[in-house]
This record gives structure tokens, C-alpha cells and sequence, in this order.
């Protein structure tokens, strides 16, 4: 078993074993799973596997989290912290559409860990998934205070509640796309997007309703 020593090529063919458990996991599911059909896969031998990760437990970690970390970096190099909050939480939005649509095997994988309960044997996993998730909550709670200062969101809901709804409205999304049986490449993601933020940001009620509880001025409705 040869052990590779150029960084370069020790990370590339770490991501190769990523990319292939990913694809093998998403299949198959984490049990069924036998690391032999991975390492097929990203074409090395078995044993070079533990060259890079402890154990099936340890690969499925970094896997989850690997993509995970593409998600986050992706974030932070997109959005613009001086943009209108607005636009801000329709960029958030976008990206993760655009990014699920193009990451399906992950989303089967992600489906999996809930429907599998998988979350709970895999104490580290949870740990961390729920440590980056509440990242991401913290973040827009935070723009939604920005934009109840500035004046663009309605300061009579609580922030908590906003942002809940908010994230509720994109998992929705996310999973429509995920599961999606047929190729997403012709999903219009920017149509999603817009409606997904009329629907946040003015709800579903046709104009001269609107115009009747406030939602126009941020007044609460009378009576």
C-alpha cells in the first residue's frame, strides 16, 4: 500500500473518495453500505481508504460535512454583508435552491439521515449539522433585525418567527427540487426564487386585501 506524500495529490484523491461515498451513500443508503464499493468506485484499493478515514463512520462524517462546507463557502463568497437586507435573504435563498438542485445525490443523502434517524447514532454528525444550521439561523436573524431598523420589515412580528417561516418556505423549495424526478437543468430557480420571496415578504392575499390589514404600512389591522 503505497501512501501518497504530495499534499496535492493526497487531497485530490481524498475528494475522489468523497465524491464517490457520496454517490455510493445516496444510493444505498449508510447500512447497506460496504466501504469495498467504494473504493471501486473512486478506483483505489480498500485499504487505501483508511489512509484517509478511520472507518465507514468517519467517511460518511466527512461526506456529510464536505458538502456542507461547499454550501457554507459558496455563502460567504456570494453574499455582500453591505447589500439591502432584502437582497440579501433572496440571495440566501437562491444559492441554496441553485445549489441542492445541483447537488441531488446529497439531498437523497440528507433525506436519508432524517428518514433513517441516522442523526441520532451519529452523535457528531448531529453535533455539527445542528452547529452550522444554527450559524445560518443566527445570520438571518440577524439581517431581519437590519431590516426592521431600516425600516423594510414589520416590527409587530417577532424576528424568531420570521425567520422560522422564512427557513420553512426554503426547505420547502429545496425539497421540491431535490426530489424532482426529472433533470432540474430546466427548472427556472430564479422564477422559484421571486416567488418564494412575494409570497415572504407580501404574503398570498391579492392587493385590496392587503391594503385592508396593513401589511402595506407594517400597521397592525384594526378591530
Amino acid at each position: 500500500m503505497t501512501r501518497v506524500t504530495n499534499p496535492r495529490e493526497r487531497e485530490r484523491k481524498r475528494r475522489r473518495i468523497l465524491d464517490a461515498a457520496l454517490k455510493i451513500f445516496s444510493t444505498k443508503g449508510y447500512s447497506p453500505t460496504v466501504l469495498e464499493e467504494i473504493a471501486q468506485e473512486a478506483g483505489i484499493a480498500k485499504g487505501t481508504l483508511y489512509l484517509y478515514f478511520q472507518d465507514k463512520e468517519d467517511l460518511f462524517y466527512n461526506t456529510i460535512m464536505n458538502v456542507i462546507d461547499k454550501l457554507i463557502g459558496i455563502l460567504k463568497e456570494k453574499i455582500d454583508d453591505t447589500m439591502n437586507p432584502m437582497q440579501i435573504l433572496r440571495d440566501l435563498a437562491f444559492i441554496q435552491l441553485s445549489f441542492f438542485s445541483r447537488n441531488r445525490e446529497f439531498f437523497a443523502l440528507f433525506q436519508t439521515l432524517h428518514n433513517d434517524l441516522l442523526l441520532f447514532s451519529h452523535k457528531q454528525l448531529f453535533s455539527h449539522l445542528m452547529k452550522r444550521r444554527q450559524e445560518l439561523i443566527d445570520y438571518e436573524h440577524e439581517i431581519v433585525e437590519r431590516g426592521k431598523r431600516q425600516g423594510l420589515i414589520r416590527k409587530d412580528i417577532d424576528t424568531a418567527e420570521i425567520v422560522h417561516c422564512y427557513e420553512g418556505m426554503v426547505m420547502y423549495f429545496i425539497r421540491e427540487i431535490g426530489g424532482c424526478e426529472t433533470n432540474t437543468r430546466g427548472l427556472n430557480l430564479k422564477k422559484k426564487t421571486d416567488a418564494l420571496m412575494k409570497i415572504f415578504l407580501q404574503g398570498v392575499s391579492a392587493d385590496e386585501d392587503r391594503s385592508n390589514t396593513g401589511h402595506h404600512t407594517g400597521k397592525r389591522p384594526r378591530g
